[in-house]
């Protein structure tokens, strides 16, 4: 089962500069270099970009869907034990991939949500329950 964390309350500490990546330079490897190899000018900082840019909170697409293209996805249910499932529909999108997206700030209580979900094709339609979990804390 797949899942995403939203975080209620974000780390809005700005990056700080790598001092690997400046000792890297330093010792004559080019930035290109280090970026490709996954030293990174910046540390930290990934909530206070999502803050300062409105970054939506954004899962990776839904694995392990077979059929002819195009399949559609689509929300079938939410479910919470201790949260308020009527907000979560209100701000929960689902792409065509099976990418779950929602606003960096909302209004969804802290709880565990299970998403259930409705993938459709020409002439083909298949429920999938409880395929997905949001965590919001």
């Amino acid at each position: 089962m797949d899942s995403m964390v939203v975080k209620k309350v974000l780390d809005l500490t700005p990056p700080k500069p790598n001092p690997t990546f400046e000792m890297y330079v330093n010792y004559g490897y080019t930035p290109e270099y280090c970026v490709q190899n996954g030293i990174y000018p910046t540390i930290g900082g990934d909530e206070y970009k999502r803050d300062k840019y409105g970054w939506p909170w954004t899962s990776t697409p839904i694995e392990g869907v077979e059929g002819t293209r195009p399949i559609f996805v689509s929300i079938k249910s939410i479910t919470t034990e201790s949260g308020d499932a009527e907000k979560m529909w209100e701000v929960l999108n689902v792409s065509g991939d099976g990418t779950f997206s929602m606003p960096v700030y909302s209004d969804v209580p802290v709880g565990r949500y299970q998403i259930s979900l409705t993938f459709t094709n020409e002439g083909y339609t298949q429920d999938v329950n409880n395929c997905f979990t949001i965590i919001v804390k």
